[in-house]
């Protein structure tokens, strides 16, 4: 009986083994399809003016158009619990917008909440409102334990 036993347990090790290689590269075929968001930021943010903050989302080279949910957080650098989501309204060809005014200068961060077919990626990014000293710069570059130190995120 062990005879028989030991060659169908291997049998089915090995089938086992195939099945997650096939799965595993059927991954890797759809990772190369990563959906992608592009923060689109004002070249210079004023204080106490409305300035529009964008997000280009792809999967691919294809625009996408039916994301399930796009939000942006907003922070002023050392304050990320004070934090503001606001929901992105789609303009088309892949590109979601918010409007927001600033009524302080500072270091800001931005953090896009994209979830998309069946995948969410968070991508960061500094920003200045009007104008910042040579100190608050260096400030807003030290380590925050309220703030990821990762500038992107993704998960399925």
């Amino acid at each position: 009986m062990n005879g028989i036993l030991a060659p169908l347990f291997l049998l089915a090790g090995a089938l086992f083994m195939t099945a997650c290689t096939a799965d595993s590269g059927k991954n890797t075929a759809e990772g190369s399809l990563m959906v992608n968001a592009d923060i689109q930021l004002p070249s210079e943010i004023s204080k106490n003016e409305e300035e529009t903050f964008a997000v280009a989302v792809t999967q691919g080279k294809e625009a996408v158009e039916d994301a399930a949910g796009v939000e942006f957080e907003i922070w002023k650098a050392k304050s990320k619990e004070d934090s503001e989501m606001i929901k992105a309204v789609h303009k088309g060809k892949g590109v979601y917008e918010i409007k927001k005014t600033f009524n302080e200068d500072g270091v800001y961060f931005v953090q896009t909440h994209v979830t998309a077919r069946d995948l969410h990626v968070m991508p960061k990014k500094e920003f200045i409102v009007g104008e910042v000293t040579e100190e608050e710069l260096k400030k807003a570059d030290e380590p925050d334990k309220t703030e990821d130190s990762s500038d992107e995120h993704s998960h399925h």
